[in-house]
């Protein structure tokens, strides 16, 4: 027997005794879920999430943008996509950035968790010269794979991608399961040891558990998107997106039964910046509905997919006991909003893919018994292209700490409702910031 083992335990046994931890249930949950803490697991409570990569290994430094920065112009003149990319084109990401931005990671966050990658690592399918092949597309899986194997160690560092609009063979199509891209990615993910059971294989979907207090549900939104015209909508009975909804019940269920909390991760947003509903209709309102009710469970919501960084609010009507969903830009009229009723908080990260300027955020959770999971803050950190295409090196610095420039204590549903009211104010400095940082435009 290890006897130093033998004595932590015995501590840990009695300073539960001495806290006065006498109801058997409460006493068996706190001491497995300590033991379980300090044997099995040093989680530090940080993880990073990263979005739309879209990687193209056929970006040509100095090439013209009408192109797909994929051909160079007769004028020279036109010939201005820059070593790490170029702002506002349709343009995808050299590998300049892409590897500069896991250099960066592996450098500066070994003390993390996990990281959350919702979705599109392939590029766009945009140049009608330049076709994406299968094969093409798969290759694209298999480079992250490789950046991850590369710049982590998978034996410490869980990787969790969600499926995005780009990752199929056809932009915005992907048939219900089972079918071939699924059981390609279940072998190309495979090195990332992820519970990719059969509903993996039959819907894109899957629960991976962080600690016994603590799950990640990455979801497949492509079953819920309306420019996946391969489906039918959620009130279809065996529809994809109802099978979905139905295993996601399962799980927010089971979850609040075990006094588990969940982080939901996937691409596709419900509503996009400028509050358009990017569901089907049934499937947006069930979805709605469902995260509203389990919101108790739910302490995270990650999404990407539009390149922008935006807030969504779910708000609870407690008469008709539905719940409603509305994105906030820089348009939108505050006025109309009841912050009382705020239930959860959806966040949408900027992508890496350069629309506006590359970035990528850092959380920190609790780990404490009681609020394992809550979010406690996040950094964003970006990348000036224009800087740094003229000094040829991406140079990663802090945008902003949502606790400073929201003045937050923690990121739940209650924090966020005081940061919506306090955006309603006239002369609001805090909604001018986030008006700001909508485009990644810098601190």
């Amino acid at each position: 027997m290890n006897h130093s083992i033998f004595t932590i335990q015995n501590l840990i046994l009695i300073f539960f005794i001495f806290q006065g931890c006498h109801a058997s249930r409460e006493f068996h949950l706190q001491y497995v879920f300590y033991k379980n803490l300090i044997y099995n697991e040093k989680l530090f409570g940080k993880f990073l999430h990263i979005t739309d990569l879209h990687v193209d290994p056929y970006y040509l430094e100095s090439s013209d943008p009408i192109s797909f920065c994929h051909r160079y112009s007769p004028n020279p003149i036109l010939n201005i996509a820059g070593k790490f990319g170029i702002l506002s084109t349709p343009c995808d990401t050299p590998f300049a950035l892409s590897n500069s931005t896991f250099e960066f990671m592996r450098s500066n966050f070994e003390d993390i968790d996990f990281i959350i990658y919702t979705g599109d690592a392939v590029r766009h399918d945009r140049d009608k010269l330049f076709k994406r092949t299968e094969d093409q597309v798969l290759d694209g899986h298999r480079r992250l794979v490789e950046y991850i194997q590369q710049y982590f160690d998978l034996s410490k560092i869980k990787f969790m991608p969600s499926l995005g609009n780009n990752d199929e063979f056809e932009h915005n199509k992907l048939p219900k399961g089972p079918n071939d891209l699924f059981s390609n990615l279940s072998q190309i993910w495979a090195p990332l040891n992820l519970n990719l059971t059969t509903h993996f294989l039959n819907g894109g979907y899957y629960r991976q558990d962080i600690h016994n207090k603590f799950s990640v549900l990455n979801l497949n939104s492509m079953y819920f998107y309306k420019k996946n015209k391969l489906l039918e909508d959620c009130n279809i009975t065996d529809s994809a997106g109802t099978l979905q909804l139905e295993w996601l019940e399962r799980e927010l269920k089971n979850a609040r039964q075990e006094k588990r909390m969940v982080y939901i991760s996937q691409h596709v947003p419900p509503v996009d910046d400028a509050n358009e509903e990017l569901y089907s209709p049934a499937c947006f309102y069930k979805y709605v509905q469902l995260i509203g009710k389990y919101s108790d469970v739910i302490c995270g919501h990650f999404t990407g997919h539009t390149d922008k960084d935006t807030l969504a609010f779910v708000t609870a009507d407690e008469e008709k006991d539905k719940y409603s969903i509305f994105a906030l830009n820089e348009t939108h009229i505050l006025s109309t909003i009841a912050t009382n009723n705020v239930v959860l908080t959806l966040t949408n990260a900027p992508s890496v893919k350069p629309t506006h300027n590359p970035a990528i955020r850092l959380y920190e959770y609790s780990t404490t018994y009681r609020n394992f999971g809550v979010l406690k803050d996040y950094i964003q950190y970006f990348v000036n292209l224009t800087e740094a295409n003229e000094i040829g090196e991406a140079i990663w610095r802090v945008e902003y700490i949502a606790s400073r420039t929201y003045g937050m204590n923690a990121l739940g549903a209650r924090d966020w409702a005081m940061v919506l009211k306090e955006f309603q104010s006239p002369d609001s400095e805090t909604w001018r910031l986030y008006v700001k940082h909508i485009t990644v435009s810098g601190p």
